[in-house]
């Protein structure tokens, strides 16, 4: 994570410090680019998710969104007081609202949230209701989430170009940085939509790409500009502190943080790794509690869900029948394998209340030494979650949103096999997909470039392009083995049951990999191509 390039001759950029001219004008770009940097970035994010004209995209909610606005007292304005269940995201809420049933977990998702609502009155002028409720609207909350990552595409760009002088080569660091991440939530709406939702999701995506911001600030700086490094620190941290924080599923990204900050070498001497070894232990102590009281809610609610969609959507398919006393279920209960929790509740399986809702946390133990004693079903369960990062449309969740005024009526649509109950149609659509082999061999390929990088002999790092070619690869690695954590932690966590909702950030955090990794050969063959080319005169 020391890695990286301000030197003559390179692609990103020219070393030591740019003094200012009489007039002062590199200081004054540089005070410019990285708010020119936020602004466009916040305008095509504000485009991209339709937020003004009335067009806006959004994740409809599933019936679990309430874990997150009962946090802040909103009540759907909807006619029949829910937010699920009409076929739209819906988008309009209502102040004073009743409480969550049983006490919330701290989560980054649900401070927004509060934040964003205690300032709502400031947004709008409508006069409260005859009961005194106010308006609250969800494209209110997607702004601010945009606002942060406009504020950390501008902190980005600003620390990218440490040491860069030449225009084109400041074009070429703030490309370098700022796309990989920001790309994918432009191009396509999968992931960007979640920003118009009462989903924790869009918390962790934020965190993420403030995470994967900071990492390739610290790939393309050196530990000499301590500046920008402490910014990529930063980024990381904070990133990574809002991510992990979101919601259980991406603790992964918190192991990441408190792994790779030590390694962030800030300046020069004995005292370089003392601010990353400040700010992972920071990451770790503010993100305890929360993440702690998460797991314990989610334990509370959804342990004998989980337990029995652990068992029936993945163990017992991937295993067969020789499955069934390994887990210490009934006899004849491998006929049920496929089946989730909501399908039948457990009612068909023989001796369910026994077997599973008496012994939930046996059960996932059971299943837990069960894969570990059979390596190929872990090994089938981890795959079918990487392909099904293929697919991170999650189409059974409507983008369109109701817009203002009180929700009537349903709409009706066509089931989607991601949506499936039974997890027949799911595996007979993800196993029909093709480029069923993209998501493994990214992995491979972006953890074998950063091994590479570990063994590759330090004078043939030498050019500065190298050297950023290497931090790219360094941080390829990390994200495509942050991706892994996700769909593992998934399949382990809740078996199928809404698998491609579940590896949904894991497939951004690959897609983000894929790119730096791009990235990071294409700027090694531009390197490799000059050295080839014959001197002039010659």
């Amino acid at each position: 994570m020391t890695v990286g390039t301000t030197v003559p001759g390179s692609v990103l950029g020219t070393p030591g410090p740019i003094p200012d001219g009489p007039a002062g004008r590199p200081r004054i770009r540089r005070l410019l680019l990285p708010l020119v940097a936020a602004l466009l970035v916040g305008a095509a994010l504000v485009l991209r998710l339709g937020l003004v004209g009335g067009d806006a995209i959004g994740a409809a909610d599933n019936g679990d969104g309430i874990r997150l606005y009962c946090v802040a007292q909103l009540a759907p304005d909807a006619t029949d007081g829910v937010a699920s269940g009409h076929g739209v995201t819906v988008t309009e809420f209502r102040t004073g609202g009743p409480a969550c049933p049983r006490e919330a977990p701290t989560t980054s998702a649900g401070l927004i949230l509060q934040a964003t609502v205690a300032v709502a009155p400031l947004l709008d002028r409508t006069p409260p209701a005859p009961d005194g409720s106010l308006r609250f609207s969800l494209e209110w909350l997607a702004a601010v989430y945009v606002t942060l990552l406009a504020l950390g595409a501008g902190l980005a760009a600003a620390a990218s170009t440490s040491g860069t002088r030449r225009r084109r080569r400041v074009a070429a660091s703030v490309l370098a940085v700022v796309g990989p991440p920001l790309a994918p939530l432009l191009v396509v709406p999968w992931w960007s939509r979640f920003l118009v939702s009462t989903f924790s999701e869009a918390a962790g995506l934020v965190g993420a790409v403030w995470l994967a911001w900071g990492l390739l600030v610290v790939a393309v700086t050196r530990p000499t500009h301590r500046g920008a490094r402490a910014t990529g620190l930063a980024l990381i941290a904070v990133g990574g502190l809002v991510a992990v924080t979101a919601k259980p599923g991406y603790l992964p990204l918190g192991v990441v943080v408190a792994l790779a900050c030590p390694l962030v070498a800030v300046g020069v001497g004995w005292r370089r790794r003392l601010p990353g070894v400040v700010a992972a232990v920071a990451v770790v102590v503010l993100a305890a509690a929360p993440v702690l009281s998460s797991m314990r809610a989610q334990e509370a609610a959804y342990d004998v869900v989980n337990a029995h969609n652990l068992a029936f959507t993945a163990v017992l398919p991937e295993s067969g029948p020789a499955a069934t006393a390994g887990l210490g279920l009934a006899p004849g209960a491998w006929r049920h394998a496929g089946e989730h929790f909501y399908f039948e509740g457990g009612r068909t399986v023989p001796r369910w209340t026994e077997t599973v809702a008496a012994r939930p946390d046996d059960l996932r133990a059971d299943a837990y030494a069960w894969v570990i004693a059979h390596p190929r079903v872990l090994a089938r369960m981890v795959h079918r979650g990487l392909v099904a990062t293929l697919r991170p449309q999650i189409p059974y969740l409507a983008q369109e949103t109701s817009g203002p005024g009180t929700t009537s009526g349903e709409i009706r649509r066509e089931p989607v096999p991601e949506g499936s109950q039974t997890m027949g149609p799911m595996f007979v659509y993800l196993d029909g997909l093709s480029g069923r082999w993209v998501p493994p061999a990214v992995l491979a390929m972006a953890v074998l470039a950063a091994l590479l990088t570990v063994v590759l002999p330090r004078r043939t790092r030498g050019s500065p392009d190298l050297r950023t070619a290497v931090g790219l690869a360094r941080t390829a690695g990390l994200l495509a083995l942050t991706a892994l954590g996700v769909v593992v932690l998934a399949v382990l966590g809740d078996g199928y049951c809404e698998l491609a909702k579940h590896v949904w950030l894991g497939s951004y955090v690959l897609v983000v990999a894929g790119t730096v990794l791009a990235a990071a050969a294409v700027i090694a063959g531009l390197r490799v191509a000059r050295s080839r080319r014959p001197a002039d005169g010659r």
